[in-house]
């Protein structure tokens, strides 16, 4: 919590910038400025996670064809488990060389260039799910539809205004408080509010660890969306009278 206090007559130049430029203040009044932030806290219902399929072959075209072998069966099984098509998004595609061991800064220290032994292609996907209660089972279908590397999840709000509206009210009730005990402390009162400023925040998400699974068969995931915190930060300028 920020506090500013300044008396109509001369102290006006100690409001700092966040607060420029400075409301007029009538005669008698001080000017009291609170920075105050407002929470809502819920579940989220969203979940977003990358998948990606990792493939190697010993030219280009041969990864690249085993990659579209992989990624059309992950595609065909998430639109199985129920995922839409308009929450899968194909996010990232590379196809890089393999170096042998040791082999590239050797080469680049003797001025030639390093021997290539097989290419490496990956096709990431991010698959949002709106149904938690089969976020599992759906992370079981992509391991057994070919996904080899899985980072996330990141849970959101499918609509955060209605959270993020609730946590400017608290912002709001928040300043209101540390400018009445501020008052009162100073053997005042609140006059009148003359300005309320606000600073985006878009809330938190929570993101999970990568996962990286090389094996065929994997045990059921574990999901637990927990809580998210949507906050709202606000300025709150006052006149404070005798």
């Amino acid at each position: 919590m920020r506090l500013v206090v300044a008396a109509a007559l001369g102290l006006l130049a100690a409001v700092p910038a966040f607060a420029q430029p400075v409301p007029t203040l009538g005669a008698g009044e001080t000017l009291l400025s609170v920075e105050a932030r407002g929470e809502h806290k819920l579940r989220p219902d969203t979940m977003t996670i990358t998948a990606a399929t990792v493939t190697t072959g010993a030219t280009a075209p041969e990864a690249v064809r085993a990659n579209a072998v992989l990624a059309e069966r992950l595609i065909a099984a998430v639109r199985r488990s129920g995922v839409e098509a308009r929450d899968v998004r194909t996010s990232g595609f590379t196809v890089g060389p393999r170096f042998a061991r040791g082999e590239e800064n050797r080469a680049q220290e003797e001025d030639r260039p390093p021997r290539i032994t097989g290419y490496v292609v990956a096709n990431q996907f991010d698959v949002r799910f709106r149904d938690l209660t089969r976020a599992s089972e759906v992370i079981e279908a992509l391991f057994t539809a070919g996904a080899n590397r899985v980072r996330g999840p990141i849970f959101s709000l499918a609509d955060p205004l209605p959270a993020r509206r609730l946590a400017e009210q608290d912002a709001v009730r928040q300043a209101m408080a540390e400018a009445r005990n501020y008052a009162q402390s100073l053997g005042k009162r609140i006059g009148r509010i003359l300005r309320v400023s606000e600073r985006r925040n878009y809330g938190s998400e929570q993101m999970g660890d990568q996962i990286v699974v090389t094996g065929s068969r994997t045990a059921r995931t574990p999901v637990e969306p927990g809580e998210l915190s949507v906050a709202a930060d606000i300025f709150l300028d006052v006149a404070l009278v005798d």
